[in-house]
């Protein structure tokens, strides 16, 4: 009986789109956390051989630009967030980062644009909630504000509470 459960499990897993491909993943999440550029790239490059589908693709090709990002390589930093919508053009994660440097080059606009899609593809992607408030604080749209960091908060607490 339990061979099945884990059968069952095994497929589940595979049809969660995002999930982390594999342990090389979490290391390099863990490294880059740190700051650990080299540690952070060699292991997402284990993770991105190891991808399995397109969704997984782009969520380490995302994570491959904020490498490139963390070394100050602007043309690194958009190569790798095209891979990553080549691989999925409705990454959740890849259209947030877009949107953090277009918000970082003054372009409150196109950022809002970006995390509102990111929003629509993934209802339920916190970050994009978040820095979509900290563009319309910026914007001083208070409200709107102080409304999309709280749903981020929210969804913040209930990925704790998994």
């Amino acid at each position: 009986m339990q061979d099945s459960h884990v059968g069952f499990f095994d497929r589940l897993r595979r049809l969660v789109p995002g999930r982390a491909p594999t342990e090389s993943f979490a290391r390099g999440t863990h490294a880059l956390e740190r700051g650990r550029l080299e540690l952070a790239e060699a292991a997402f490059g284990q993770a991105l051989a190891a991808a399995e589908r397109p969704a997984q693709v782009a969520l380490v090709h995302n994570k491959l630009a904020l490498v490139a990002r963390g070394r100050g390589d602007r043309a690194g930093t958009i190569a790798a967030l095209v891979a990553a919508l080549e691989a999925d053009p409705r990454s959740a994660a890849a259209l947030t980062t877009i949107g953090n440097l277009l918000l970082e080059d003054g372009d409150r606009d196109e950022a809002v644009v970006h995390y509102e899609y990111a929003i629509l593809v993934d209802e339920g992607y916190g970050p994009a909630y978040h820095n979509l408030g900290v563009a319309f604080h910026r914007a001083g749209r208070r409200r709107e504000a102080v409304r999309m960091l709280r749903k981020a908060s929210r969804l913040e607490g209930r990925m704790r509470r998994l």
